[in-house]
Parts: C-alpha cells; sequence; structure tokens
C-alpha cells in the first residue's frame, strides 16, 4: 500500500513510512512466510523498486511491481 501522506513510524532513518505491506499468515503456517518477508525487505532495499512501488497508479498496479521483482523483470 502506498499512503498518500507518509507517517512518522519512527523508522531507523528518520524518514517517513509511506510504503507498507502487510502478510496474512494463519497460526499454522509454516515458515515460509519469513522468506517472503526476506525477499519484500531486499527489494525495499532498493531505490529504483521504492521508486516504482510509489509510482504505481494503482494497487494493482503496486502488487504488479512486486511480482514483476520477484520474476526478476
Amino acid at each position: 500500500m502506498h499512503l498518500d501522506a507518509p507517517i512518522d513510524f519512527d523508522a531507523i532513518d528518520g524518514a517517513p513510512v509511506d510504503l507498507l505491506f502487510v502478510l496474512l499468515v494463519p497460526e499454522a503456517a509454516t515458515d515460509a512466510h519469513l522468506e517472503l518477508l526476506r525477499q519484500i525487505a531486499s527489494m525495499l532495499d532498493r531505490k529504483d523498486v521504492r521508486d516504482k512501488l510509489r509510482s504505481a497508479s494503482s494497487n494493482e498496479a503496486l502488487y504488479q511491481v512486486v511480482l514483476d521483482e520477484q520474476n526478476g523483470q
């Protein structure tokens, strides 16, 4: 999710937060979600990906950026 108005979330770098990711994980889930969290963190570490996410015009476009990055596109 891309927020229209960034919020102060006490981030390590002091920058306001404008990109949010939420994972819903069943209580009985395996550790597969930890790999997904690692992938998301790795993507968000790259400025070009953050810029693409911020410029996405819809939630669907934002999701497509994530899929493209996961598929190496």
